[in-house]
């Protein structure tokens, strides 16, 4: 198998550095970064003010905080579950809208960021990873407990605790975007 294996990376460093064929030195990151900002350069230039910027990542927050609470209401009075779909287009425009206003620096290469945003970035990831362990582990005992005392409802319990865990997933990328907007000039 470790000859399979050989064999096929030969095969593969061949193909990439074939005569007539340029080697590009970029990881494939850092060309679907560029092909990224080229693709978005030129998009929502009036939302790239700090204003709009800080009021986006308002919004972001803004969304999770409703989400959160549709999540937890869900609990109480299962219909209202249905606002979670608007609520989902609403939070991915807007989390686009961001992440096109900050040209995608939260996850931009290494190699993209001055010294200032790269450790902005890392210091937000941290963050971020931080805040969404802490939550996923209160969601796990939440959930534990819940199951262990057969507390109300044990579907409506799982959703909420699921809708919650998915808000999560947004937190840990809103924290390095919300960071990377201090970072940015006025591009108007």
């Amino acid at each position: 198998m470790n000859t399979q294996h050989h064999a096929m990376t030969d095969a593969n460093s061949d193909a990439r550095t074939a005569p007539g064929a340029t080697a590009d030195p970029r990881t494939r990151a850092e060309r679907r970064f560029e092909r990224q900002q080229v693709a978005t350069s030129e998009s929502l230039r009036s939302w790239r003010t700090p204003a709009r910027r800080r009021l986006l990542v308002q919004l972001n927050w803004a969304s999770i905080g409703v989400m959160a609470a549709i999540a937890v209401a869900g609990y109480f009075w299962f219909p209202i579950v249905i606002a979670w779909l608007p609520m989902t287009v609403v939070i991915c425009t807007v989390w686009t809208m961001l992440r096109v206003t900050i040209d995608s620096k939260d996850g931009a290469p290494a190699g993209y960021l001055d010294e200032f945003e790269l450790s902005t970035l890392l210091a937000a990831r941290s963050r971020a990873l931080s805040v969404t362990t802490g939550i996923l582990f209160l969601i796990a005992i939440v959930l534990i407990t819940g199951s262990s005392l057969q507390l109300g409802d044990g579907h409506r319990l799982a959703y909420a605790m699921g809708g919650l865990a998915v808000l999560s997933v947004f937190v840990a990328g809103v924290i390095p975007a919300s960071a990377m907007v201090k970072t940015m000039d006025d591009e108007v």
